[in-house]
């Protein structure tokens, strides 16, 4: 049985997240139509520490245990999804100790992107090839990329010019600004991305799909308890209760998921195939809460004047962002459940 406690330290940082999503919160809209977090958030964002979160303390970070990460990042990406899912995303290049990159993209065997395999290939010290779907982040100037060699996945720093940019077309986080991206040039290699590495990908983005349960469950939770229908509140028809009652038990189980594999991690032990797994159940967790929140809301749902349709959208986008096949084989997850995680947009 695993046991853990937030000390003082990480409640505190779980607070300043939230406390910044709050103020952050109504900007979520402009931020979508401009495709772009405001100036002012994103220093705000870097004032407070928030976008070194993921840093350890010896790269200048708050050295933060994944544990604490997570709960950071899943506090912030509750109170505003769409901007803190924007700021913190390409953050993940920070689990590795790197700054000043264009984003964090993965090529390699074992993707995190969209439905791909091998697609950017190191020989030597060149890098060639194509990443289909990936975030992009803003105007820095190098990228921490994943290359497959012929001895495994290599982390690569790759300067900015030899990365062809695309804006490619997505289900939502326009503010994210999603490309394709043709890769050939020279790389930096700084070492291999293996089991570990991977772990600690999963559990930093699977907090990101738990922020927009959170957010997802209370917003229709709030709906349902103030709209009537017939006369009476929506929330009393069994047919709206027990969906809303489903989402908060898969949310609360996909959590807690993740929390043992992320404890397990940070205690040292091998915990590949348990964050696999949460990084899966997360997801599922996700679509069910933005899904069940559209319905709440009936037509309600699919108009701008309530941020459902925005969540669903974005989740579509997080998960092929997200997806990995390769990974999930390896956690000896049933072979019907990775074809279904391979992507979805």
């Amino acid at each position: 049985m695993f046991r853990f406690d937030w000390d003082e330290d990480s409640t505190a940082v779980a607070e300043l997240a939230r406390d910044f999503g709050r103020t952050a919160a109504p900007e979520e809209r402009a931020a979508e139509e401009a495709r772009a977090v405001p100036a002012a958030l994103r220093d705000q964002a870097r004032d407070l520490g928030l976008l070194d979160l993921a840093r350890s303390a010896e790269h200048g970070g708050l050295g933060l245990p994944a544990l604490a990460v997570g709960h950071a990042v899943a506090s912030l990406v509750a109170e505003a999804p769409t901007i803190g899912t924007s700021l913190l995303l390409p953050e993940a290049a920070a689990l590795f100790g790197e700054q000043s990159l264009v984003g964090f993209l993965d090529g390699g065997s074992g993707h995190l992107g969209y439905r791909r395999s091998g697609e950017v290939r190191l020989a030597g010290a060149q890098v060639a090839g194509t990443i289909g779907f990936a975030a992009a982040g803003g105007d820095r100037p190098n990228c921490l990329l994943i290359a497959a060699g012929d001895d495994g996945d290599r982390f690569c720093r790759v300067d900015a010019g030899a990365l062809a940019f695309s804006p490619a077309s997505a289900m939502g986080l326009g503010a994210l600004q999603t490309a394709r991206i043709v890769v050939d040039g020279s790389a930096e290699v700084l070492g291999a991305c293996g089991a570990r590495e991977r772990t600690a990908l999963f559990l930093y983005f699977a907090p990101f799909f738990h922020g927009y349960s959170r957010a997802a469950l209370a917003y229709a939770r709030d709906y349902a308890a103030q709209r009537k229908a017939f006369g009476r509140l929506i929330g009393s028809f069994q047919g709206i209760a027990f969906p809303l009652a489903e989402v908060a038990m898969e949310s609360e189980a996909a959590e807690l998921l993740w929390q043992e594999a992320a404890w397990r991690h940070d205690r040292g032990e091998d915990a590949f195939a348990p964050a696999a797994q949460a990084l899966r159940a997360a997801k599922d967790a996700a679509f069910l809460a933005v899904n069940t929140c559209v319905g709440t809301l009936g037509g309600h749902g699919f108009v701008d004047d309530h941020p459902a349709e925005r969540w669903l959208r974005d989740v579509e986008t997080l998960s092929a962002l997200t997806g990995h096949r390769q990974a999930l084989a390896q956690a000896a997850i049933p072979i019907e459940t990775r074809e279904e995680a391979e992507g979805i947009a």
